[in-house]
């Protein structure tokens, strides 16, 4: 295979900025690897399995690598979703495998068909012991004829690792598909198709009679426990489940349709979530539809008529039309689940629903984070939202949202949303900041994830790819690869101290150097000078940065000049016009001063007086050249030998 240019422009990268500073908390660098990769799954501990080759002698087939070498699985071709905590579904033709993810061992002994098959007989073991189930079809529950008909549905958290839980239905005196078209002619009667949850060891939950709904009579929300319970004027007829949102460790999110009677609700849209059109009139008696999301405990709770029920249901309305911005906001969410659009995706994390989509035309990827409130102020339900009256509703409302450019986007296994983009994998935890964790080669647009320390991002259509074990070690080669430049410029000791290579990249010493206009000085040892340097019998003073200083500079009190040739200045100075006298210390002199036995005055200023000065209350003068008169009468006053006027 041929070498990518890209490659050989990393390392040219590399060898350019070996001198820049490395910024704290930098992403990662994941070096590129060689190899062409259709799909791939990404699994704990460095392991992974991908289709495709790696070296143009490799056939184009199904690979695992545990985390050093390929392992070609010779009896499939292609992946499929992932399955349970560590499997993979893998095919050839119509054939279907498992993969163990952390062996490699592939069979097809036990397949995502075969789990489906034992966890729905062993369901129908255990639901025909039960009178709510198998008591109006008597021996034929569970034969597959007209009644007591039982079928194991989608898994309810399809293509993530994790628990293994299903939809399941169960009729008891009407066919199945004569229930789910139920679904849009809204049924009247408590459902005669009973739904529910199933894992692999046959433990199950039915979901179809607890309900814990609220809804509005006109002037409070009632609360209906089960289907079939009438309170305050409002009979709940039934519940169908239109979709699964996911689960977590505790709880299956699923969003029902609750046919209801006498409830007093407006319909502000055109179409409900299942795309069944509603007028604007007012809810009848004769059965109206609300939506929900049902929040379902997995734990086993009291018996009904022998079935399991959950210990807990909770139900939260979704609405268009409750007079709450982010009620709709949640609403309009949700629609994206139920529709299929944007390829979204809900994951549940720490109780919060995160609705994950594509977004801005496949340019971004967005998660918009739905809560559950139980006491949320909304305006006289559905009614005209002009009304001040406000009521204590049960719903799904969004709290906020997050999106990151994207060409492409994972999920991993802790509910985190990854994204990769122009050479950044990045990663935003519970709706935060999407942070780069990694760098890569800008040319990957596929990604999948497991956790933060093992995902592979690869280029479709492409011949290359990296992890983050190969891709770190990949990087550490690249850069042991690079012959180290010579320094140029300014170099930071470990103790503080500074040296200076010039553009030969020798280390300047006990010379000077101009550097950016500013002149430093480099001792006999290499490190800048500061302070008061005695440079070849002359002063110079260099400041805290190094650089060297020039005119009049203040060092703790005392005043001093330095020549623009940054040599300390002494004796008589005539500086912009003014004279002053730099003592043999450099310091500038003040007040009377006996400079080679004449007397001069210096100002404050440190600028020499001529004239009538005033001193201490006594006058003197002093000549142009600033000399003292003493002993004379100048303008018809009389000086004594001190100079003080007599």
């Amino acid at each position: 295979m041929l070498k990518r240019t890209s490659k050989i422009t990393a390392l040219l990268v590399a060898a350019a900025s070996i001198l820049s500073i490395m910024p704290a908390m930098a992403a990662d660098k994941l070096g590129t690897k060689d190899g062409t990769i259709e799909n791939a799954v990404a699994f704990k501990d460095g392991k992974y399995i991908y289709e495709g080759y790696r070296t143009d002698d490799d056939d184009n087939g199904l690979y695992y690598n545990a985390g050093t070498k390929d392992k070609r699985l010779d009896d499939a071709t292609s992946l499929g979703v992932k399955y349970d905590d560590k499997f993979v579904q893998a095919f050839d033709g119509s054939d279907e495998y498992l993969v163990d993810l952390s062996t490699g061992k592939i069979s097809d002994d036990d397949t995502i068909y075969d789990s489906t098959t034992t966890a729905e007989t062993k369901l129908i073991n255990k639901l025909k012991k039960t009178d709510r189930y198998a008591k109006s079809t008597g021996s034929d529950f569970g034969k597959g004829g007209s009644y007591g008909k039982v079928e194991i549905g989608p898994q309810v958290s399809s293509n993530r690792f994790g628990d293994v839980w299903f939809e399941y239905s169960a009729t008891t005196s009407q066919e199945i598909s004569v229930a789910r078209n139920s679904m849009n002619s809204q049924p009247t009667t408590p459902q005669a198709v009973y739904f529910g949850y199933t894992n692999t060891s046959g433990t199950y939950i039915d979901a179809s009679y607890d309900a814990n709904i609220y809804v509005y009579n006109g002037t409070k929300m009632v609360k209906i426990e089960h289907v079939g319970d009438t309170e305050e004027g409002i009979t709940l007829n039934s519940i169908v489940p239109i979709s699964t949102l996911g689960e977590d460790d505790k709880y299956i999110y699923r969003i029902v349709k609750a046919n209801v009677s006498g409830s007093i609700h407006k319909i502000l849209k055109t179409s409900g979530p299942d795309s069944t059109t509603y007028n604007g009139s007012d809810y009848n008696s004769a059965g109206d539809t609300l939506y929900y999301i049902q929040k379902i405990s997995k734990t086993q709770g009291y018996k009904e008529k022998d079935a399991y029920l959950p210990k807990s249901t909770d139900s939260y309305e979704i609405s268009g039309a409750t007079g709450s911005g982010d009620v709709k906001d949640a609403y309009t969410a949700i629609e994206k689940i139920i529709t299929k659009s944007d390829n979204a995706v809900a994951t549940i994390v720490d109780g919060a629903i995160y609705v994950t989509y594509s977004d801005d035309g496949g340019d971004k990827v967005k998660t918009e984070k739905i809560v559950l409130k139980t006491s949320e102020k909304l305006n006289r339900y559905n009614e005209n939202s002009k009304l001040d009256t406000k009521v204590d509703g049960h719903v799904a409302k969004k709290d906020e949202d997050q999106d990151t450019k994207a060409k492409a986007w994972s999920i991993d296994v802790n509910g985190n949303v990854w994204a990769i983009y122009n050479g950044e994998i990045k990663k935003s935890t519970k709706l935060g900041d999407f942070k780069t964790m990694y760098t890569c080669d800008r040319s990957f647009d596929r990604l999948d994830v497991y956790n933060d320390e093992n995902l592979i991002a690869w280029e479709y259509d492409g011949d290359a790819y990296t992890t983050v074990q190969e891709g770190k070690k990949q990087s550490q080669d690249d850069a042991s690869s690079i012959v180290t430049p010579a320094k140029v410029g300014w170099d930071k000791l470990s103790n503080g101290d500074w040296n200076f290579y010039d553009a030969s990249g020798t280390k300047v010493a006990n010379n000077w150097a101009n550097v950016g206009g500013s002149w430093y000085f480099l001792k006999a040892d290499g490190i800048m000078a500061t302070g008061w340097q005695n440079i070849n019998g002359t002063w110079y003073y260099l400041q805290p940065s190094g650089a060297m200083a020039t005119g009049w500079m203040n060092d703790n009190g005392t005043w001093y000049y330095l020549q623009s040739s940054g040599a300390m200045s002494t004796g008589w100075q005539n500086i912009n016009g003014a004279w002053y006298y730099l003592q043999p210390s450099g310091a500038m002199a003040t007040g009377w001063q006996n400079i080679n036995g004449t007397w001069y005055y210096l100002q404050s200023s440190g600028a020499m007086a001529t004239g009538w000065i005033n001193v201490n209350g006594t006058w003197y003068y002093l000549y142009s050249s600033g000399a003292m008169a003493y002993n004379t009468t100048v303008g018809g006053y009389r000086l004594s030998s001190s100079g003080a006027l007599i």
